[in-house]
């Protein structure tokens, strides 16, 4: 029944759309534990502008920029993620601060870098390196818990801890890094709000689907504001679309990047010796009878068009987000932000993946659609990192941000406002040395204009001038190592100081020191 001033309440704008809109789009098995978890009776409250907005946050699976039709992409129509940006704010330079699935999650959750979160890798890749990240830590959601907020999070977890632990009152997610994406083999999921218990359960059919079904499921449990964690697996290996979608890119030539044939003779080694090259990749069964160029160019079309397919799916769903939220009457109280864990290679240096601090992996969609509060359609050049994410939707909630996230708000630039105390620099750490990709540590520092790399365990650098070389094929240290084309003898040296400011600044003792190179030119 409606409220006593004739005002619907939320809980009833659900049930009543809920039948119609949701019944089709759900699985059988979805439906019926939807139909099992739903709520009977208890407090609601009114969907009203006036009341605490809620927050859906959408962090899709390597996704880089230039992949995404609001930022450009020709291969792909991405309407209903170009929505948020249409409909809000979107940032040009967002950057992730190491790119790898698990240490980014972690600084999503918690504000800090992985030195500080535990984080450092993905779990399992390396003997060597063992992650941790400790539930006792303060995060996003526990601080929303305890101002007013329901909190869940459904899909990709990749963390070795309990989500309930961590702060979510509802939470669903596969275990490991990815697929199938056709009738996985099960989900983890706590059997009531608030409750730390992890039961498996089964929901058959396509996994991007299934995501967004019990997404949907877990705000129809919620009656207070909520904060919802939507985590897409796609585009991720095994790169598997839906069906309507396998064939999509048959009759179309993809064109190859223009670093496509990039032979790594001006990198340093790394760069070479790293184990992501599309050339190389088996996921497709190349014919054997290819030659090596000719299965480079079939493996990339392949890739290509299995990654277009997984996206295209993740745009669809959100488009079921949408629908749900201006059917139940949330939308216009709902803060809806999208981002990835990190970008990722698109055939850019012959390569698919990401872990190098190198643009496609290193850059990151960010965008927010507030309405009221962001003005629609707006872009800024102001940058932003991962750290700030957890920050930023504390201040937009007007609650006030722990000390130890390192982050910043960017609530003053949705205001139209450049603060003296924005970054014009970001600091990067990559940690996870392993199978199967085998790229090296670094650490590294990027401006406006310019990036140094320091591959710390094997005294290379790497130095690009992005504004004379934005696809970075020409490293300005000889052969990686401490001479540098004399034009670039300052800026080096002062790029290494500021790499050691901001590592002091970031608190980040792992690693070795920066050293500052002696100043020297080529023979």
């Amino acid at each position: 029944m409606s409220s006593g001033n004739g005002v619907i309440t939320r809980r009833e704008a659900i049930k009543r759309i809920s039948g119609a809109t949701l019944g089709a789009g759900l699985s059988p098995a979805a439906r019926a534990a939807q139909s099992e978890a739903r709520p009977s009776s208890g407090p609601s409250r009114q969907s009203n502008s006036s009341k605490q907005p809620n927050v859906l946050w959408i962090t899709g699976e390597g996704v880089p920029q230039h992949a995404l039709s609001c930022y450009g992409s020709r291969l792909i129509h991405t309407p209903n993620i170009d929505r948020i940006a249409n409909e809000g704010m979107r940032f040009e330079n967002s950057f992730t601060t190491n790119a790898l699935c698990s240490p980014a999650r972690a600084t999503l959750l918690t504000g800090k870098y992985n030195h500080l979160n535990g984080m450092i890798a993905n779990p399992g890749e390396s003997a060597e390196i063992v992650p941790h990240f400790e539930a006792s830590q303060e995060t996003l959601p526990k601080i929303l818990k305890r101002h007013g907020y329901q909190t869940g999070t459904v899909g990709k977890w990749h963390l070795p801890a309990n989500p309930g632990e961590v702060g979510f009152d509802y939470f669903v997610y596969k275990e490991g890094a990815g697929g199938p994406y056709y009738d996985p083999n099960g989900y983890l999921q706590n059997p009531s709000l608030g409750s730390t218990v992890i039961e498996k359960r089964s929901y058959p059919g396509y996994e991007t689907d299934n995501v967004t079904d019990l997404v949907i499921q877990g705000i129809q449990q919620f009656d207070k504001p909520f904060f919802m964690m939507v985590q897409y697996f796609n585009a991720h290996r095994p790169f598997d679309p839906p069906h309507q979608y396998e064939h999509l890119y048959d009759a179309i030539r993809i064109p190859e990047p223009a670093t496509f044939w990039d032979d790594y003779s001006m990198r340093a080694s790394p760069a070479k010796e790293a184990r992501m090259r599309i050339a190389d990749m088996m996921d497709f069964h190349p014919p054997q009878d290819l030659t090596d160029r000719q299965r480079q160019q079939w493996n990339y079309h392949q890739f290509m068009a299995h990654f277009l397919g997984t996206l295209r799916a993740q745009d669809d769903n959100i488009g079921r987000l949408f629908d749900f939220l201006d059917k139940a009457g949330l939308a216009e109280n709902t803060i809806i932000i999208y981002t990835t864990d990190h970008g990722f290679f698109l055939g850019d240096h012959g390569w698919f993946d990401k872990r190098f601090m190198y643009e496609q992996a290193l850059k990151v969609p960010w965008m927010i659609r507030h309405p009221g509060r962001i003005k629609a359609g707006s872009v800024t050049t102001e940058w932003t990192a991962n750290i700030d994410n957890a920050p930023t939707v504390l201040d937009l909630l007007g609650i006030p941000i722990p000390e130890e996230m390192q982050g910043k708000s960017l609530v003053p630039v949705f205001q139209g406002q450049t603060p003296a105390d924005r970054p014009r620099s970001m600091y990067y750490h990559y940690y996870g040395f392993g199978a199967p990709h085998w790229v090296l540590p670094h650490y590294g520092i990027r401006t406006d204009r310019y990036k140094l790399i320091s591959y710390y365990t094997i005294n290379e650098w790497e130095l690009f001038d992005l504004e004379k070389d934005p696809d970075e094929m020409e490293n300005l240290f000889v052969w990686g190592g401490y001479k540098v084309h004399p034009a670039y003898e300052a800026v080096a040296h002062d790029l290494a100081a500021q790499l050691k400011s901001l590592r002091a600044e970031y608190k980040d003792t792992t690693g070795p020191p920066v050293q500052l190179f002696p100043v020297s030119s080529y023979n």
